[in-house]
């Protein structure tokens, strides 16, 4: 066979070759942009062959299908033109065009659907794209060898094969993605070395880490915040909370005179958190609560808890363990731990020095009294939930551990500002108060965040929510609870999504009538109804799914 496939291609005519490779080069430029998607979903799962595996189940393999539908209809219609007119030799190529056309249209309308985050072509993306261009190419040059194998039997319609490329495509991608994780490694060594040797020529550098499942980026900023009022201060920005983030904010934004650097550790699997301590070999660790957040990666809550645990077990010799005494597991860490540690949380929390007391909340904010040093100071402090006064009392004990005075500490409480989709509260008009709580995707937050709401007594209380995600098993129960908690607090569910059901079961349960309920299939449809919500509303947007589920 191979005999007959290298006399066939060696009779080609140069022009048809030519026009081959110009063909085979086109559908893999194409299939770039077909592919951007997997491109994303790759990005926001940090690059795990499995986040792609789980975004095909999550969405039911739609992807998937709308790369069969246009496969299925290019191929057909490429397959019938070529039958037609084959036999005029100046036209029989300009079957190929028919393929391109349906590509460029498929890119098109799905641009149209928003992303959320779109794809962010750092050095990695670009090496993965091109990686992936040779792989389609190569992928092409298999097809035109298949091609002339069948040469007898579908001479006419060969390159319809190259039609059917978008079959492979989270594939290909997928495969190009393992193929150069070792030069990605190799690159990463190579950023993390950098970052700890940046880190090695500041050996005064008091250096902070903060991990737990919810509440680590309020935390973050209300101890930079704190803390600035004695040292220079930096941490790492948004949510840069992954080797990779960390060692961008070292490696770029860290100032030669920081006094104070402040590394915020997320995890989504067992090990994350040890390998951002090799990195910044902390001298101080703050948990601030663990729930099950990532519950599906993680596999079970010890697993989760031995993760957040991972800061403390490598903390410098010599370090302080800080603990939320509010959160049962993270108190179960706190007896576990060894050497220096604290505990913070509400009045009566058992080994707490610094507590708080007399907690109120309104639609302004949140008042407590902050227990430090024997004394006792009134906050008042513009942010929303019952978590603040856990999270400040927390970060209050560190910054008063380094010098802090208590007086600053409260001064910077009082004037804190929301940290961005973090319960941050908004006003749209006269009549529309907002509660933008979009980046919380745990159990606990939106407990919190629905505890916030409650507090506008006199609006019509609106939600807005997909529900929780990856919670494995847990997940269906989690939103059946959660939609509850929704039916005893909200006027009005505004639901989205695939996970709507269970929430509306939930609200259901707890006496919502279900003409009180809407399921919508996307934000800009819950959007839309809740504009016809009339009076003063209060409404609370809570989590707001990545593409990827």
């Amino acid at each position: 066979m191979n005999t007959i496939v290298v006399a066939s291609l060696r009779s080609l005519p140069v022009t048809d070759k030519v026009l081959w490779l110009v063909m085979i080069g086109l559908t893999a430029f194409l299939m770039m942009f077909v592919s951007r998607k997997v491109f994303q979903i790759l990005q926001l799962s940090s690059y795990r062959a499995r986040g792609m595996v789980n975004w095909l189940k999550i969405t039911r393999f739609d992807y998937q299908i709308r790369y069969f539908a246009l496969a299925f209809l290019s191929a057909i219609a490429t397959y019938v033109y070529v039958a037609c007119f084959y036999g005029y030799e100046i036209v029989r190529y300009l079957g190929f065009l028919i393929f391109a056309v349906f590509a460029i249209l498929f890119v098109v309308f799905t641009r149209r659907e928003k992303e959320k985050v779109p794809v962010k072509y750092t050095a990695r993306m670009v090496r993965l794209n091109a990686l992936t261009f040779i792989l389609y190419f190569a992928l092409g040059l298999c097809m035109w060898l298949l091609a002339h194998v069948f040469d007898g039997m579908m001479y006419a319609p060969q390159y319809a094969l190259l039609s059917l490329m978008p079959l492979f495509a989270p594939w290909v991608v997928t495969l190009a993605n393992l193929l150069i994780l070792p030069l990605e490694t190799l690159n990463n060594y190579t950023y993390k070395v950098r970052a700890k040797n940046r880190l090695a020529s500041m050996p005064e550098m008091i250096r902070i880490g903060i991990t737990g499942s919810y509440g680590k980026t309020t935390a973050k900023v209300m101890l930079a915040k704190m803390l600035e009022k004695k040292y220079r201060v930096s941490y790492s920005q948004k949510s840069y909370n992954t080797p990779m983030g960390i060692c961008k904010v070292i490696n770029n934004f860290l100032p030669d005179d920081a006094q104070v650097f402040i590394a915020e550790m997320g995890a989504r699997y067992v090990g994350d958190i040890a390998e951002l301590t090799k990195i910044v070999e902390p001298n101080y660790g703050l948990i601030t609560a663990i729930g099950n957040q990532h519950l599906e990666t993680f596999g079970s809550i010890e697993n989760i808890m031995d993760t957040k645990y991972e800061l403390i077990e490598n903390l410098k010799r010599g370090g302080l363990a800080l603990f939320n005494g509010d959160s049962e597991r993270t108190r179960t860490l706190y007896e576990k731990a060894v050497g220096d540690k604290m505990i913070t949380g509400a009045e009566g929390t058992a080994g707490a020095n610094i507590f708080y007391k007399n907690v109120e909340q309104d639609d302004e904010g949140i008042n407590f009294t902050l227990c430090v040093a024997g004394g006792e100071h009134v906050v008042r402090t513009k942010l929303l939930g019952r978590h603040v006064p856990s999270l400040m009392t927390l970060c209050a004990a560190l910054a008063f551990e380094l010098g802090v005075s208590a007086e600053d500490i409260v001064s910077v409480c009082e004037r804190m500002e929301p940290v961005p989709h973090r319960l941050e509260l908004m006003k749209n008009g006269e009549n529309m108060v907002i509660i933008d709580d979009a980046y919380n995707a745990n159990v606990e937050g939106a407990q919190n965040a629905l505890n916030a709401l409650s507090g506008f007594v006199e609006s019509t209380k609106v939600i807005i929510t997909p529900g929780l995600v990856e919670l494995g098993k847990e997940e269906k129960q989690a939103n059946i609870d959660l939609g509850a908690q929704i039916g005893e607090v909200c006027d009005l569910a505004i639901l989205i999504g695939e996970r709507a059901p269970f929430l509306k079961e939930g609200a259901l349960s707890s006496g919502m009538s279900e003409d009180k309920i809407h399921i919508c299939i996307s934000l800009d449809e819950a959007v839309a109804k809740l504009r016809t919500v009339e009076g003063k509303v209060a409404v609370l947007f809570e989590n707001d799914l990545p593409d990827n589920f």
